[in-house]
């Protein structure tokens, strides 16, 4: 893994509860960023982040993101793709 080091403003560090609070949601925020512009899966965020896909579902909620990034073009191929797969059987 990668270190990084930042420099942050004082005030808005007065709500966390120390810097592994501080250090925790920036990792986090960082993960779903990634996962938000498609560059890992579901699967791999909640193991990054080491909860379950029902806690990312959760926390994705919280911040009033979707845990689908696809756009209505994508997912309309993709319900046909799996509409006539399911013909197929």
């Amino acid at each position: 893994m990668t270190t990084i080091t930042l420099e942050l403003p004082e005030e808005t560090l007065i709500n966390f509860n120390g810097i592994n609070e501080i250090r925790q949601t920036l990792y986090e925020d960082f993960i779903i960023a990634q996962r938000q512009r498609g560059n890992i899966s579901l699967g791999r965020t909640a193991e990054l982040l080491g909860i379950t896909y029902s806690e990312l579902f959760n926390r994705l909620g919280k911040k009033g993101l979707p845990f689908i990034n696809a756009s209505p073009k994508e997912l309309e191929k993709s319900y046909q793709h799996f509409e006539k797969i399911m013909e197929q059987q």
